[in-house]
């Protein structure tokens, strides 16, 4: 069983990584999530900054690390990729724009969300997914990260089901990442 940590920017990522069902998929790739470090942004990711969030899963077991990273408003996957350190038991995946645009990909459980049906076509394409969900939603939603994350995961959000939108190939890629891992071992 490989031994699993990631790296991610923001606490909507932590809550949807240590949902049971994130977790039941990596059991299923015969992987171990050792523990999630949430960096606060994107600058964290950078030379002694990540070493510091590596050490800490490192120091828990992890043997491989994703560092999962937006876009945001960077023009290339590529060169963001090649601005975060490279490890040799590490992956980095860059979630196009931000995570929060996966919600958008996964339409069965954003339509039980705003009770109607849904359909994004392009979900990476969004420059605010967050404020097009808050929109679509009726008064009164609160919309801070952590508490949509949670109304997502309620309705039945998981990334299986955003990598399966056929215009959120970074899901798909994250998805195919895992699988990468798991064969590898």
């Amino acid at each position: 069983m490989v031994k699993l940590g990631i790296i991610c920017e923001g606490e909507t990522e932590v809550i949807i990584f240590n949902t049971p069902a994130f977790n039941q998929l990596l059991k299923s790739f015969e992987i171990e999530l050792i523990g999630v470090v949430e960096t606060g942004s994107k600058t964290q990711y950078f030379a002694d900054r990540l070493i510091k969030h590596r050490k800490i899963l490192i120091d828990k077991g992890a043997e491989k690390i994703i560092a999962l990273v937006d876009l945001d408003k960077d023009t290339c996957i590529t060169l963001t990729k090649e601005s975060i350190p490279q490890f040799d038991n590490q992956l980095i995946v860059v979630a196009v724009k931000e995570f929060e645009n996966w919600y958008l990909a996964d339409t069965g459980a954003l339509s039980l969300l705003l009770n109607q049906p849904v359909h994004i076509d392009w979900p990476e394409q969004d420059e605010n997914a967050e404020k097009t969900i808050v929109q679509l939603r009726s008064k009164g939603f609160d919309h801070s990260k952590p508490r949509l994350a949670n109304a997502m995961i309620r309705n039945g959000f998981t990334i299986e089901n955003a990598a399966k939108h056929p215009n959120c190939p970074s899901a798909n890629y994250f998805l195919t990442k895992l699988q990468t891992l798991a064969s590898a071992n």
